[in-house]
């Protein structure tokens, strides 16, 4: 107990699957949670959950004024930020030859466009005190996707841009971390939706099935958020880690 112990941790896209299970980690160790979700009223229902010093706040990622809006919510609140989790994000199944634009463009947007805003405000607001913000990348940064294009495309930004934001800290003189980890398919909601499924499909009966093996679950990515969250990877920036089961190592032919 009390790993991130009163540390003030910021998290994306918290109202559902794997940010949810960040907040509720790492509020089970200490940690005073900013929930914030473009839906904010699951946002909200995850910082009921958690209690105590939780607090939630609307965030679209992919506008400007409202990363502004959320730091200085949670600078009256708190009086600082220790920890971003740059968790949100989407998924859209579409191969090159017959992804449109428009989905494209939404892709990048979101997991792009929002993670660099992150990054951006994140280092506005730590550097002063320090801070360590931790970004959401997929096994897909390093393996590429036929069906998946544009969110590959995208994740693979995201472990470029948060090594640049390591060397972008390293370079200022700023007390900053910055890690990417890199999950393979995690079973949560938007998962479950590009299987056909419901959000309240019998989770427990698909990690039995023989495809279970290849899913992280939502308590997997947490566990390595809550590390990387932590004092006990102080030695550990700009890195992308792997949480993959090996899969991205692996072919099975």
């Amino acid at each position: 107990m009390g790993r991130v112990q009163d540390k003030v941790v910021m998290i994306t896209g918290a109202g559902s699957g794997a940010g949810r299970a960040d907040a509720r980690m790492l509020a089970r160790e200490g940690a005073k949670i900013i929930a914030t979700d473009a839906n904010f009223e699951t946002a909200q229902a995850t910082a009921a959950e958690i209690g105590g010093g939780a607090v939630a706040l609307p965030l679209n990622i992919t506008r400007e004024e409202d990363w502004v809006a959320a730091f200085a919510a949670a600078k009256e609140k708190f009086g600082h930020v220790d920890v971003l989790v740059n968790n949100a994000g989407i998924l859209i199944q579409a191969s090159l030859e017959y992804m449109s634009l428009e989905d494209w463009q939404k892709t990048l947007n979101v997991n792009v466009t929002g993670y660099y805003l992150g990054c951006k405000h994140g280092i506005l607001n730590m550097k002063e005190k320090g801070g360590n913000i931790i970004n959401m990348g997929s096994v897909t940064s390093h393996l590429g996707s036929p069906n998946y294009f544009a969110y590959a495309a995208a994740k693979s930004a995201v472990v470029s841009l948060t090594r640049s934001v390591n060397a972008h800290a390293k370079t200022g003189g700023y007390a900053i971390r910055c890690n990417a980890l890199c999950p393979d398919g995690i079973l949560t909601p938007m998962v479950l939706a590009q299987m056909g499924l419901p959000p309240d499909a019998d989770v427990e009966m698909i990690k039995q099935s023989p495809m279970g093996h290849r899913f992280c679950y939502p308590e997997d990515v947490a566990n390595l958020v809550l590390f990387l969250a932590s004092d006990e990877s102080r030695f550990i920036s700009g890195a992308d880690i792997a949480i993959d089961n090996g899969n991205f190592r692996y072919t099975e032919f």
